[in-house]
């Protein structure tokens, strides 16, 4: 019977708005190499500057894990080579890390351990297009805060449960956005199994894990195979691997410490972390309960999600997938929105917009402002086509649903003749259809509707545009 050891290394993009060691914007969505500058692609003679909003962020990373934040920090250079690291090291924290000896509950039995908190830049992107391979490097110098945990999890499911909870405290206290499909939030795991009362088992690094399912399914595989190879009488090799296509692939021999031969940067100074920025730190970040375990999990912040406000499973199975998403349900039904109405909006078109367009917290949008919409909705003064336009122009510039509606003209056309004349020149315009609405084909009721939304711009109230389609066929 063999047992599995499980670390997980997780990279957490900063919420910052320039880079680690420059003045570039940091982007996720622009054209490739177009918020770069020559610190970022390492040109000689150029020298970093720290951010020092992202040291602010870091710290709150370090606090909300319980870690010991070290008052005396050093940057070092890790050296490798690949095509997306244009100075040929990467920027990190080895010996001396911002923190240390930090701890995250996965549930009242379960403590995982914090090895280290540390600051780094990011590198740059690779891409493959028809047999050629590019880099984008306005990824490159971007502030991450790496946190290793403890080799204390024994399988996929409490890796999963960690990874799913430090990626919440990370959101709620406001130093990453978690977007783990632009690789905002990221993670490699380590994996070795080995038989009871015996030694550790090599260790495995298993890398390219973008999705909690993902993660759960690498180190499934890896255990497996690990297994597999033991009880053949093989052994295991201390290699970094890939997950690919529902496997892991060897990539190539697990590096040491030596490999990267580090050394401290030259060009940055000490960090040097004093009681005020501590202060600092914990002042900004918002209260997060040490038991958030017991609503983050699936099931228990679902059941929360589904007792309190009378949701579906499903329902709050797809809210609770973005933090940003499930706070704006809330606090519209805070503001008085129908749990329904705001449930709708939600799941649909606001977390397209989140997952097409960035962070809401980036855009116009606001709880209030949501139910606001719903209200002109529910008053008949847009119709639902265009309440989604007017939710597009908010999200945009940030402007009122009404100021929208005006600016636009969207409201509702509530003028009998103007939709009497639209839905009469549909009739004329498709005999073929009138002759399948006299044969019996009632659905094509919402065929002539279609027209006559078409004619008004969608504008026409839908309730009387229908009484008139109906009545204009009947007497056709």
């Amino acid at each position: 019977m063999y047992q599995a050891i499980i670390g997980l290394e997780c990279h957490a993009q900063l919420d910052t708005r320039t880079k680690m060691f420059c003045g570039c914007p940091v982007v996720e969505r622009a054209s490739p190499n177009s918020a770069i500058c020559p610190i970022c692609l390492g040109h000689p003679g150029t020298l970093p500057t720290l951010n020092a909003r992202a040291v602010q962020q870091g710290l709150k990373a370090a606090l909300a894990l319980s870690c010991r934040v070290q008052t005396r920090s050093v940057f070092e250079r890790k050296q490798y080579f690949y095509p997306d690291l244009p100075k040929g090291y990467q920027i990190s924290q080895f010996e001396h890390p911002l923190a240390i000896d930090g701890w995250l509950h996965l549930n009242e039995r379960k403590r995982v351990g914090i090895r280290q908190v540390h600051l780094e830049e990011d590198a740059g992107k690779s891409f493959h297009r028809g047999g050629t391979t590019g880099v984008d490097f306005n990824r490159a110098g971007t502030p991450l805060v790496e946190i290793v945990s403890e080799p204390q999890m024994g399988s996929s499911a409490e890796a999963v449960a960690y990874l799913r909870l430090l990626r919440r405290v990370l959101v709620e206290g406001g130093i990453c956005v978690g977007d783990m499909e632009w690789g905002a939030f990221r993670c490699d795991a380590n994996v070795s199994v080995h038989c009871p009362g015996e030694p550790l088992g090599v260790r495995v690094e298993v890398k390219n894990l973008n999705s909690f399912r993902a993660v759960g399914r690498a180190i499934d595989y890896e255990i497996e195979r690990q297994r597999r190879v033991l009880e053949q009488g093989g052994a295991v090799l201390s290699e970094t691997r890939s997950w690919r296509n529902g496997q892991t692939v060897a990539l190539r021999r697990k590096e040491g410490e030596a490999d990267y031969r580090y050394f401290p940067d030259p060009d940055l100074p000490p960090l040097v972390i004093g009681e005020e920025d501590l202060q600092v730190a914990q002042e900004e970040l918002p209260a997060i309960p040490l038991d958030l375990w017991l609503v983050q999990g699936d099931v228990g912040r679902k059941g929360a999600f589904v007792e309190r406000y009378g949701l579906d499973d499903y329902v709050a199975r797809v809210m609770l997938a973005s933090p940003e998403a499930a706070s704006i349900f809330e606090q519209a039904v805070a503001a008085k929105g129908e749990v329904r109405a705001m449930a709708n909006w939600v799941q649909g078109e606001v977390l397209r917009l989140i997952k097409e367009r960035g962070p809401a917290k980036e855009s116009g949008l606001t709880a209030h402002r949501l139910v606001d919409l719903q209200q002109l909705v529910d008053e008949n003064v847009i119709a639902m086509g265009q309440a989604k336009t007017v939710l597009e122009e908010m999200w945009k510039d940030g402007d009122t649903p009404r100021s929208i509606v005006d600016r636009l003209g969207l409201a509702i056309v509530g003028d009998e003749e103007l939709i009497r004349a639209a839905a009469k020149q549909a009739i004329k315009d498709n005999p073929t259809q009138v002759k399948k609405y006299k044969g019996g084909r009632k659905s094509m009721i919402g065929f002539f509707m279609g027209q006559v939304m078409g004619a008004t711009r969608g504008r026409a109230d839908p309730k009387m545009a229908n009484r008139i389609v109906v009545n204009e066929l009947d007497n056709a």
